[in-house]
């Protein structure tokens, strides 16, 4: 593959800084219920962070120290440290990078890796394994669920500049880059899920060319794999965990291949089989606790969050992609995700007229 040159004055470009400013103050415009004074500054002078931006890009961006706080992660059942960086100019430059590099990252890009990239997600990973469960039986008869141990703190920024030198021809922009992850891959950093994904493509393109799996979906660092023969799934289980170890990562030991008839798939959320793709059930508990939450204040005249009823629509969301008939008729009363629409509505509506 040949390597992306002249990348440096695209980073630099208005266009370019203009773009990434519009992404961030799109998503920060408010912090705790009240508009954003960072943003605000950023949009009132607009032509001056222009130029500042470029400076500092053109001078050697050096990252500020993030606040790092420590949360309990209820999908994945285990505490994270999650990071913020710095708003300005950080986040900013973030933008500005990822915004660059993008295209060169996403040339080659398995098209079943589906976490953290725009357009994807997980909906493209669930109509995989419904369809490759309903179609393909005969491939589909053994599953292994692979993850990665401590992916984020594993993963150290010389193997993710072994990678983008693969890509990248240009010196001024590696730079650059190197001066971003010299502190490590983050989570909650922008461009981290993006060096995450790109710094496992090579593993991808070695268990579809080289393993011959032939249904094979990865979300982020959890990966699921398929096939006919069990002996062929434990040995790609082995090859898989070796290609790791040479980037410095590796397994969860707790991984084990069986058959799909007795036992489910679990991925992204849901348990698949061959007949109906079902709610896990910590993701079942956390929406009928988030929707009883919503009743009692709905039923005491309480006023529910912004960020309340978006994160019930996104939970309900999920219900979309699974068969959820029983689930609604005992859990969901009749005119709520329209309740939830309209707190929505009304929040965005002020935002604008902010």
């Amino acid at each position: 593959m040949k390597r992306a040159n002249d990348l440096f004055p695209k980073l630099i470009s208005d266009e370019n800084i203009l773009l990434a400013i519009t992404e961030v103050n799109r998503t920060h415009r408010t912090h705790k219920g009240r508009l954003n004074k960072v943003v605000m500054w950023v949009e009132r002078t607009l032509p001056k962070r222009i130029k500042e931006l470029r400076q500092i890009m053109l001078d050697g961006f050096e990252p500020s120290p993030a606040r790092c706080i420590r949360r309990y992660d209820h999908s994945a059942g285990k505490w994270r440290d999650i990071c913020e960086p710095k708003l300005y100019p950080d986040q900013y430059v973030h933008h500005m990078i990822v915004q660059v590099l993008q295209p060169v990252m996403m040339r080659g890009m398995d098209y079943w890796c589906c976490g953290s990239i725009r357009g994807r997600g997980t909906k493209r990973g669930i109509n995989g394994l419904k369809k490759w469960l309903k179609n393909d039986k005969k491939n589909t008869k053994y599953a292994a669920e692979l993850d990665i141990y401590h992916f984020y703190d594993s993963l150290k920024p010389e193997i993710v500049m072994q990678r983008l030198r693969q890509l990248v021809k240009d010196v001024r922009m590696l730079e650059v880059v190197e001066r971003l992850v010299k502190g490590g891959i983050i989570i909650g950093a922008y461009y981290s899920q993006w060096f995450a994904n790109t710094t496992l493509q090579p593993l991808d393109h070695y268990i579809r060319e080289v393993l011959h799996i032939r249904h094979y979906v990865r979300y982020m660092d959890n990966i699921t794999i398929m096939g006919s023969n069990k002996k062929k799934l434990h040995k790609a289980v082995r090859e898989i965990a070796a290609q790791l170890d040479r980037i410095g990562l590796k397994l969860k030991g707790n991984w084990q291949v069986y058959r799909v008839s007795k036992r489910p798939i679990s991925a992204m959320g849901y348990r698949f089989d061959s007949r109906k793709v079902l709610l896990r059930k910590r993701t079942l508990l956390r929406l009928k606790r988030k929707l009883r939450s919503f009743y009692r204040k709905t039923d005491k005249k309480k006023s529910v969050t912004f960020r309340e009823a978006a994160g019930l629509i996104s939970r309900l969301g999920m219900l979309k992609h699974c068969n959820s008939r029983n689930i609604r008729e005992r859990y969901v009363k009749k005119g709520t995700e329209a309740i939830l629409k309209g707190i929505v509505r009304r929040y965005m509506a002020s935002r604008k007229g902010a």
